[in-house]
């Protein structure tokens, strides 16, 4: 066996019939069994997204954790990731283990794990399996598969249902009456994805919700819940008169959303809104671990608010550790990942979605006004990315070149820092950034920017655009 099985961002991922395939699954997993082997606790979670053949990729995966003497427990129905995390932890299980592929393109699929207390995997944990994998590949080690049904009928894989336990702890979670009692019109977009029909489990009312159907092609978008793949939210939104719009990724960790009036929100101002919320309206308290290209009003926030703020490389694997390690509070990144520590230190897209209409209930005001009044107090962040689907080679050209550092102003307005924690990120006097980095998931370059008006994160993606030969 040569074809080498690395973990990126967040996992495993790879293209279906190609890398993705049951053989690989099973050096993936049989290496996972080998490690823990000796391990008294042998619970696992299990759970699947709607892609095409997760639930019975689930299923194989099942049968080899079984066969090597595993208790596994299985959703019964696609889920949230959040929903096996919170099940690692609140069970005490040894592992989670989630089939998706997240927010890549119909065409891929993968394997996350979730450590013991729910959090992403960290890579000191997925290097791990990835030698495993090397030794038992040597070693010509064959993957120990039973029979499905059969392992069912013994007990040793279980059946579980998210609707049943993760629902019902997010209805005891949040103020369910204070926000039914506003009566707001919820418009839902999973994008096709494993969170359809949980906003509305959890409600309990009627909703708006669009893109719902089993579709393995995602309706031929990228389940990713920015603006560029949630045209019909807005749509549905100024058509419905829906006072939120959420939307949320192929399994729905990550969080998108609109306002009442169909402007869109991104993933840098709902955490700020959220840490807003769980602090002065929830009354919690702890640091806040943020990835690098996330905005700096959460700096603001954190200031003012004398919270302690923690700066990762990009990828919740990285913002995992850091919460572990501080028991903090919340953490977050770009991509619409939020966590909060008093659910499980995972992102979570279908809790954070909900956390909004609870603070828009508790302050009584609309979305649109929260933000207003978050941009009164902290300042106006303006964001954009651009992403670039170029061959590896232009990749590596282009990350040289920023790493030179030969970048000294752009409009007129220096330098004043550099920050390559991970990536290239450029700050400027006037507060504004840019950056470039490689994605860990997938081969593209992707271009960052956040400034005070849109007329200058504008100016900047363009100048990376041309500096760089884009």
């Amino acid at each position: 066996m040569t074809d080498t099985i690395k973990f990126g961002t967040d996992g495993w991922r790879a293209v279906m019939g190609e890398d993705f395939t049951d053989e690989n699954v099973g050096r993936v997993i049989q290496a996972y069994c080998d490690l823990y082997q000796s391990s008294d606790n042998k619970k696992i979670y299990v759970g699947y997204d709607r892609r095409k053949n997760s639930d019975q990729t689930a299923r194989l995966v099942a049968s080899i954790l079984a066969e090597n003497g595993y208790q596994v427990f299985l959703s019964d129905h696609f889920c949230p990731t959040p929903c096996v995390s919170w099940s690692v932890k609140t069970n005490s299980a040894l592992v989670g283990i989630m089939i998706t592929a997240s927010h890549n393109p119909p065409k891929w699929n993968g394997i996350k794990f979730k450590e013991s207390y729910g959090g992403a995997a960290s890579p000191a944990y997925t290097n791990q399996i990835e030698d495993q994998i090397v030794k038992n590949d040597e070693a010509s080690r064959q993957t120990i598969k039973g029979d499905f049904d059969a392992l069912v009928q013994a007990g040793k894989i279980e059946y579980y249902s998210p609707l049943n336990t993760y629902v019902q702890h997010l209805r005891d979670f949040l103020d369910i009456d204070l926000i039914k009692s506003k009566n707001y019109k919820v418009a839902v977009d999973p994008l096709f994805g494993s969170g359809t029909g949980y906003v509305r489990e959890v409600l309990q009312q009627d909703i708006v919700q669009i893109h719902d159907a089993a579709d393995p092609n995602f309706g031929g978008l990228n389940p990713e819940p920015i603006a560029l793949n949630l045209g019909d939210l807005k749509e549905t939104i100024l058509k419905t008169g829906a006072d939120i719009g959420l939307a949320t990724d192929g399994d729905a960790d990550r969080i998108g959303a609109y306002d009442e009036k169909g402007n869109f929100v991104n993933s840098h101002q709902i955490f700020s809104l959220l840490i807003l919320h769980n602090i002065r309206n929830r009354g919690y308290s702890g640091s806040i671990v943020k990835a690098v290209s996330t905005t700096e009003m959460i700096d603001k926030i954190c200031a003012k608010l004398g919270v302690e703020l923690i700066e990762t490389p990009i990828g919740f694997k990285h913002i995992s550790i850091e919460l572990l390690k501080h028991n903090a509070l919340m953490g977050g990144e770009e991509s619409g990942g939020i966590s909060l520590r008093e659910h499980v230190h995972e992102r979570d897209g279908v809790l954070n979605g909900l956390l909004l209409l609870e603070m828009m209930a508790t302050q009584n005001k609309s979305l649109s006004e929260l933000i207003a009044d978050m941009e009164a107090e902290f300042g106006t962040h303006r964001y954009n990315r651009n992403d670039y689907n170029i061959p590896r080679e232009k990749i590596n050209a282009v990350t040289e070149k920023a790493s030179k550092k030969e970048i000294k102003d752009v409009g007129g307005i220096p330098i004043s820092r550099y920050n390559f924690k991970d990536g290239y990120k450029f700050h400027f006097e006037d507060s504004s950034w840019v950056m470039v980095r490689a994605s860990g998931t997938e081969p593209l370059l992707r271009v960052y920017s956040e400034g005070p008006t849109d007329a200058r994160v504008s100016e900047l993606l363009g100048f990376a655009k041309t500096y760089f030969d884009l």
